[in-house]
């Protein structure tokens, strides 16, 4: 009984931990509340963890950097662990297994929704002829446009096509693998979690 509770108690410190690092995440988008005495506080905290995942260059499409959702994917991995420990009393290879492919997986289609919305908004302000130039609209399709690119040349190879149909089928590319990948990813959860090791 003593072990379920130790077990219980280091997940909800690592829940705790998970909650510093997604407010300190929050904090880097405003400046005020980072230099304040709490700020300063929860940077040190959790600043060390933070960017120890920020080596890995799989984390950045272009100018963003996903490494955070890796560093917060690992904690929830552990913090089920744990709990999975203190109600159970035992844990499975598989279920460790089945933790970090969720947790990839929740980076990976967080990227791809993110791309996808990117998609719908440039492909909006491309039917309603908004060609003006904005800060907002030279990143998009900085980060959009090496990936448009390869889907076109990847189903019509040296053919010319229009930025409009580059767009939508680069739309319709990254929706039908973000819908058959989740399929998968969630048919490959099930297989692990039943795993009798």
């Amino acid at each position: 009984m003593m072990l379920h509770s130790l077990f219980y108690t280091i997940s909800s410190l690592i829940s705790l931990y998970s909650l510093a690092c997604f407010i300190r995440i929050i904090m880097t988008w405003i400046p005020t509340l980072e230099h304040s005495a709490a700020g300063r506080f929860i940077s040190r905290l959790c600043d060390p963890y933070l960017y120890w995942f920020r080596r890995f260059r799989f984390t950045r499409v272009g100018a963003i950097d996903f490494s955070p959702l890796l560093a917060l994917g690992l904690l929830s991995v552990a913090s089920m662990t744990f709990s999975t420990l203190a109600a159970s009393g035992s844990i499975t290879v598989g279920i460790v297994l089945a933790g970090l492919v969720q947790v990839m997986w929740s980076i990976v289609s967080f990227m791809l929704n993110l791309f996808i919305l990117f998609l719908i908004i440039r492909l909006i302000l491309d039917l309603v002829n908004k060609y003006g130039y904005s800060p907002f609209v030279a990143a998009v399709d900085r980060l959009l446009n090496p990936l448009i690119a390869r889907a076109s040349r990847f189903l019509f190879r040296s053919r010319i096509i229009s930025y409009r149909a580059s767009l939508l089928i680069t739309l319709g590319m990254a929706v039908i693998t973000r819908v058959g990948f989740g399929f998968g990813i969630n048919a490959l959860h099930q297989i692990l979690v039943n795993l009798p090791f």
